[in-house]
């Protein structure tokens, strides 16, 4: 089972690309689940799933703990970790959950619930947590893709660690390109294996210039997405691009990367 977590700046295009990248991945046969952890909550909407259909991990937190046989402090986990059988596990997975038509298992982790609410770092933890537990009792996944919130805190709580793969989705601009040097030396810190530069919304050469100027010169994992009409007119519609535009030019981008992932 491949983790893979996609990092960036906000409004970059990490979503989009996770909805994608997800759907070519179960058109190829490979059993995918993604999870939401941004704030925004926007994965499910791109795959089809309404909001509706969904129970979030925050809005059982506690419970779902307990169910995972853990007690103590929820944003640290220092408490105490107890034996956890299968059927504990897919009773989790399958009430917070849902299977999309082309069979992605989608899980989100929930948003802030109000104003003064506080952080969402017991939430993350909540993931991390769930994450061990199905690479240790249910390894039949084939990939797990995290489709985090905008810039480094996830990585900053360690959500990753370990993980195969961060693509860090970025566009030629300076500002993301900052966000993803930062989110680059995080995912280094915590033993991240491999990185990807997805360098989104390219529309010529110069946007690619820019991202190596600014990358170290030995690096060559970059991978250009070009800017697509379709991609956006599909948005406006609430529609799947794949279903909207299959021979869109950015679907033939991303297909580049799902192939580097399966290496």
């Amino acid at each position: 089972m491949k983790k893979i977590i996609t990092t960036g700046k906000g409004g970059v295009g990490k979503t989009t690309l996770v909805a994608t990248l997800a759907r070519l991945l179960v058109n190829d046969g490979y059993r995918v689940l993604v999870i939401d952890t941004d704030p925004s909550m926007n994965l499910a909407m791109s795959l089809g799933v309404p909001y509706s259909m969904l129970t979030t991990l925050a809005d059982n937190k506690a419970a779902i703990r307990d169910r995972l046989g853990v007690s103590g402090n929820e944003d640290d986990r220092q408490g105490h970790a107890h034996e956890v059988d299968d059927d504990s596990l897919e009773d989790v997975i399958s009430t917070y959950t849902v299977l999309t038509g082309d069979k992605i298992r989608v899980m989100v982790m929930g948003t802030i619930p109000y104003g003064g609410a506080g952080c969402i770092c017991s939430s993350i933890a909540l993931v991390k947590l769930i994450i061990e537990r199905l690479e240790k009792r249910m390894p039949y996944l084939d990939f797990i893709i995290v489709d985090s919130q905008a810039g480094p805190e996830v990585l900053g709580r360690g959500l990753a660690a370990d993980y195969d793969y961060n693509l860090v989705v970025t566009e030629a601009t300076p500002k993301s390109l900052e966000v993803a040097r930062h989110v680059m030396k995080l995912a280094r810190d915590i033993g991240v294996k491999k990185q990807l530069v997805i360098v989104n919304k390219v529309e010529d050469g110069a946007d690619i210039k820019a991202t190596l100027k600014e990358m170290s010169q030995d690096f060559k994992d970059i991978y250009p997405v070009c800017y697509d009409r379709m991609v956006v007119e599909a948005d406006k519609q609430s529609r799947l691009i794949m279903d909207f535009y299959p021979d869109s030019p950015a679907i033939c981008d991303i297909r580049l990367i799902k192939e580097a992932i399966e290496r």
